[in-house]
């Protein structure tokens, strides 16, 4: 056992784990406040609209203490997409598999579960701002950001196409990480329309993408899958 002396007691102490204590807690609360105001603020007067200086009021602290948290603007919007982007795929953006309904029906109700959940995660305008920044300045860490959002997206939607024991209406063999990209590009330009037009809700969207999807998906699978989708067989 190391002896405890004033030279190695402060290096014994760090080595401890420790839960988090309560100043911990309350930064953590504090940096909760401030995006929340933030996201408030931006999808209220828009993001260039915003200063530091609104949110600090709005939360009720200092503008360096919002600096001192995210550093700028964008800081905050990275924030707001990587945490809200994370807690939106583990619990409101389902993809399960099902069979309880035709194929066309449960993509379009997964799909529109994906929209519904990617504008819980930040605003109409929070969306613009950064697929524009992804145009504008493509290396900036919050372009990246929403790339990555937008990849783990793809992803989800290849493994829940992947579950399924797909049969083409040509006979061939079913690329599932290609048709997800397929149908991830019909809906990914429908949630572009849905996020420019501030008066769309998601009905609307729902119908036009159930538009564009539906006859994409008739084309593609055969009729007797589209009426009855089975799964894969669970490998052991």
């Amino acid at each position: 056992m190391t002896p405890v002396t004033p030279q190695n007691a402060e290096n014994i102490s760090a080595e401890k784990p420790h839960a988090p204590g309560l100043r911990d807690r309350k930064k953590a609360m504090r940096r909760e406040e401030i995006l929340s105001h933030a996201k408030h603020l931006f999808a209220e007067q828009g993001i260039n609209a915003t200063t530091m200086g609104d949110i600090a009021e709005a939360a009720n602290v200092s503008p360096p203490t919002v600096f001192n948290y995210f550093g700028n603007k964008d800081g905050i919007l990275i924030a707001l997409i990587t945490e809200g982007s994370r807690k939106a795929i583990a619990h409101d953006i389902s993809m399960v598999p099902r069979t309880d309904a035709d194929f066309a029906s449960i993509v379009m109700d997964t799909l529109v579960t994906v929209s519904t959940g990617t504008l819980g995660i930040a605003g109409k305008r929070v969306w613009r701002y950064s697929e524009a920044a992804t145009i504008r300045h493509p290396n900036t860490e919050l372009a990246r950001e929403y790339t990555r959002v937008d990849n783990k997206l793809l992803h989800a939607l290849k493994q829940f196409i992947g579950y399924y024991d797909i049969t083409l209406r040509a006979g061939t063999p079913a690329d599932t990480d290609f048709l997800a990209e397929l149908i991830f590009g019909v809906w990914n330009a429908e949630f572009f329309a849905l996020i420019k037009d501030e008066e769309m809700d998601i009905a609307t969207h729902k119908e036009r993408l159930s538009a564009r999807i539906r006859p994409l998906i008739q084309l593609l699978f055969d009729d007797a899958f589209l009426a009855s989708p089975v799964l894969k067989p669970i490998r052991l």
